[in-house]
């Protein structure tokens, strides 16, 4: 069975000092007793006793105070110091007319205070017993009502101390809790607050961001580095009205591989997309509209990427709690998506301006300018680590007696075909120029000179099984000469390179066109 009551923190002064100096007094009206009070009733053994031993104790209690013995355990010792002493002070003072009766106040207060309340009525009868039995030979019928007043009021003042010690643990209690919740939403305010300061930082950053991609693993950190989830994703929409994961990210493990979403699940990130409007579900258990990411999932929140009316996709977050996400989560990740969903707007913006300054606008192909950059580029890379360089020049036969037939419409349409039809020839890592006029050149990285002259055998034979559909002026072939140069057997600079495929291609279309030639 309990005998103490908890010691919880407290909003009061400490009530070890206070009990601590209010027995230093009483030690001092002992000492007053023993040296100024000339008809004290009792001998000096018996009060230097009574002193050395009070002195005794409250030496242990303080002791106790400061950490050097058990403070429970000192306040046991006292009440227990009374229940022994105070009956002989009592006795040795007057018996029934003695004062220090009074000092069983501190007694049952103490144990009203730090004793479980059966115990502490166990020590409230003993202290009536111990008093009667002083006083019980020495009750006269004139002193019995003060008898009863006298414990009548100790009992009383003993259950007014266990009431308001009861009553005054709760109210602390609860105090001390609000005081707590106040300390933690202080603590979420200000973490929230950090957060908030560390977004639009970051968020103005990602207006800086001009490249698709970098504002995607942009937005990745933000989402896993600032607002701190486990499992998130963004999801972009396709060219057939699908979804698909951009990149995402798995108890902190990401993942920059594009993947589809089975059509199947994505019901919920359609509607999402389709109401431009956030969304959270509290448990996702039991739904067939949507599959987590994570197999312990709970929680979702999905919030779309919307910019002037248009949703360039969705932010994904995922949470094993049931109701993880908050007004919080949502207030954040609406600032994260809008700076997010302009980004990627200016992003694709500036590609599509950056394209129109490289991209030939007839064949849609790399224009002049973009092509001796890479040229450059890739001479530097083949001298660096040693590896071949090829380049093809294209030039389609009978160009002007075409134009001057058909008219430069047809020339146009000739010239759209030919390039699509040298694109199916070549491999994604090669790039593909307008070299000017109806000459294209390719730049083949890594490729030798054997594979060079086998890709432009294969343009030149898939050039003339084409047939072009000139619309009115009807059905239209055409050939094309090729030369080929390579690095290192043709020089090392690339304006060499250059020189030596187009006098291949010269050599090509004197020794009767439609020809593959090698320098």
């Amino acid at each position: 069975m309990k005998l103490f009551l908890g010691r919880p923190k407290t909003l009061l002064p400490q009530i070890d000092s206070i009990y601590l100096i209010t027995r230093f007094m009483v030690l001092l009206g002992f000492c007053w007793l023993a040296f100024f009070w000339q008809a004290r009733p009792i001998g000096d053994m018996l009060v230097y006793t009574i002193i050395g031993t009070y002195a005794m104790h409250l030496a242990i209690f303080y002791g106790a105070t400061k950490d050097k013995f058990d403070l429970k355990l000192a306040y046991l010792s006292s009440i227990i110091y009374d229940l022994i002493f105070i009956p002989v002070y009592i006795l040795f003072t007057g018996g029934v007319d003695s004062s220090l009766y009074l000092l069983f106040y501190m007694t049952v207060s103490v144990a009203a205070y730090i004793l479980t309340f059966w115990f502490a009525i166990l020590v409230g009868a003993l202290v009536t017993v111990a008093y009667l039995a002083i006083v019980y030979g020495e009750i006269s019928p004139e002193q019995g009502f003060d008898i009863v007043m006298r414990i009548g009021f100790l009992w009383a003042f003993f259950l007014t101390i266990s009431y308001v010690s009861v009553y005054m643990r709760r109210t602390e209690t609860r105090v001390l809790k609000l005081f707590d919740t106040l300390n933690l939403r202080t603590a979420e305010l200000e973490h929230s607050q950090t957060q908030l300061e560390m977004i639009y930082e970051n968020t103005r950053n990602l207006a800086s961001i001009l490249d698709p991609e970098a504002v995607v693993k942009e937005i990745m950190r933000l989402m896993g580095g600032t607002l701190q989830y486990g499992t998130y994703a963004i999801v972009f929409r396709n060219k057939s009205e699908g979804f698909y994961f951009r990149a995402r990210s798995v108890d902190k493990h990401e993942n920059f591989h594009p993947k589809a979403i089975e059509s199947s699940q994505i019901s919920l990130i359609s509607k999402v997309a389709e109401m431009q409007e956030m969304i959270r579900i509290k448990d996702i258990r039991g739904r067939t509209d949507y599959v987590a990411l994570h197999p312990q999932t709970r929680s979702v929140i999905i919030i779309p990427l919307t910019s002037h009316g248009r949703t360039h996709g969705l932010l994904v977050a995922e949470s094993p709690e049931i109701d993880r996400f908050r007004e919080r989560d949502q207030q954040m990740l609406a600032i994260v998506s809008r700076s997010a969903a302009l980004a990627l707007e200016n992003a694709e913006l500036h590609r599509r301006t950056e394209e129109l300054t490289i991209i030939d606008e007839l064949t849609e192909t790399y224009n002049y300018r973009y092509f001796v950059r890479k040229l450059e580029e890739e001479k530097k890379r083949a001298i660096r680590y040693s590896l071949p360089l090829s380049i093809i020049m294209v030039d389609l036969d009978w160009f002007k007696k075409l134009n001057d037939s058909y008219g430069h419409e047809v020339g146009n349409i000739v010239l759209r075909a030919l390039s699509r039809v040298i694109k199916q020839c070549i491999r994604d890592v090669d790039i593909f120029a307008r070299y000017g006029g109806e000459e294209f050149v390719i730049i083949l990285p890594q490729t030798p000179e054997i594979e060079a002259k086998q890709i432009g055998e294969r343009i030149r034979a898939q050039s003339e099984l084409t047939i072009i559909d000139a619309g009115s002026s009807g059905k239209v072939k055409v050939t094309v000469s090729v030369g080929v140069s390579s690095f290192p057997e043709n020089g090392k600079s690339h304006e060499e390179l250059l020189t030596i495929a187009d006098q291949a291609l010269y050599r090509a279309k004197g020794s009767g066109k439609n020809l593959v030639c090698v320098a």
